[in-house]
C-alpha cells in the first residue's frame, strides 16, 4: 500500500503519540479518521494545518466494549468510504507494584492494550477480506513488553502479549495480502511525559540507560509508523525498537 493512496484509522489521536502519527499520515496524502473515545477531544487536532488536504473525520470509539469497537470502525468506514490501515496506539499506563494490581486494574488495562487492539485489528482484516483488498496494521508495542521493568509489569505484559498478537496476525492473514507490525518506542518525549521527566535526576537517571543518551522523539515513532504502513510486502510480523539502542544491549 503506497504512501499517500490510504485510509487510516488512528486511535487514541487526541494528543501525544496519536496526535503526531495522524499528522504525519496526512502530510504523506493518507485519509485519517481521528478516534478517541470523547470526540471533543479531537477539536484541537481537526484544525491542523496538516488536514486541509485531506479527508479528516473524527471518531468516538470505546474499546471497552464490542459494540464501541464495531459502532467506532463502522464510523470511519463511513467517514472515509473505506479503510485500510489501523494504528493501534490507544493504551493505559500503569505504575503499580505486581502485588498490589487489583482484578480491576489487570482487566481495565489489558481490555485497552490487548483486547481492544486485537479485536480492531481483527475489524480491519475482516473489512479488507470482504473487499478482497490488501491492508495494514501497525500496533504501538513498548520496549517494557520487550525488557523486564520493575513497577510496570501489567501494561509490560500487556505490550508483550501485543508483540506476540503481531507476529500470529501477520503469519495467520499473510495470503489475504494484510500486513501486521509493531513499533516499540522507548521513553518518548510526549506531554504526558512532561510532568514524570521534569525532575533532573530522574531525568538524568532515565537518560543514563540509553545508549544514545537521548530519548526519542514522538515525530520519530510517527516516521516508523509511516514506514511499516506503506512498507513492502515482506514487511510483515517485525517488530521496530524506536528506543536508542535500550533493547540492543
Amino acid at each position: 500500500m503506497p504512501n499517500g493512496a490510504g485510509k487510516a484509522l488512528v486511535t487514541g489521536a487526541s494528543t501525544g503519540l496519536g496526535r503526531e502519527i495522524a499528522l504525519t499520515l496526512a502530510r504523506a496524502g493518507y485519509d485519517v479518521a481521528l478516534a478517541d473515545q470523547d470526540v471533543a477531544l479531537l477539536d484541537p487536532v481537526l484544525g491542523h494545518d496538516d488536514l486541509a488536504d485531506v479527508t479528516a473525520v473524527p471518531v468516538a470509539l470505546q474499546l471497552l466494549s464490542e459494540a464501541g469497537i464495531r459502532d467506532g470502525f463502522a464510523s470511519a468506514v463511513e467517514g472515509l468510504g473505506g479503510l485500510d490501515l489501523v494504528v493501534n496506539n490507544a493504551g493505559v499506563p500503569l505504575l503499580q507494584q505486581a502485588v498490589d494490581v487489583t482484578w480491576d486494574e489487570w482487566d481495565a488495562l489489558m481490555n485497552v492494550n490487548l483486547k481492544g487492539a486485537y479485536f480492531l485489528a481483527a475489524r480491519l482484516a475482516e473489512h479488507c477480506m470482504s473487499k478482497g483488498k490488501p491492508g495494514s496494521v501497525v500496533n504501538i508495542a513498548s520496549t517494557h513488553g520487550m525488557t523486564g521493568f520493575a513497577g510496570r509489569t501489567v501494561y509490560g505484559i500487556s505490550k508483550g502479549g501485543l508483540i506476540q498478537m503481531t507476529r500470529m496476525l501477520a503469519i495467520e492473514w499473510v495470503k489475504e495480502h494484510i500486513r501486521v507490525n509493531a513499533v516499540a518506542p522507548g521513553t518518548v518525549l510526549t506531554e504526558s511525559r512532561a510532568e514524570m521527566l521534569k525532575d533532573p535526576d530522574r531525568r538524568a537517571r532515565m537518560q543514563a540507560r540509553i545508549p544514545t543518551g537521548a530519548f526519542p522523539g514522538a515525530q520519530e515513532i510517527a516516521d516508523a509508523v509511516l514506514y511499516l504502513a506503506g512498507a513492502a510486502p515482506s514487511v510483515t510480523g517485525q517488530v521496530l525498537a524506536v528506543d536508542g539502542g535500550l533493547t540492543a544491549e
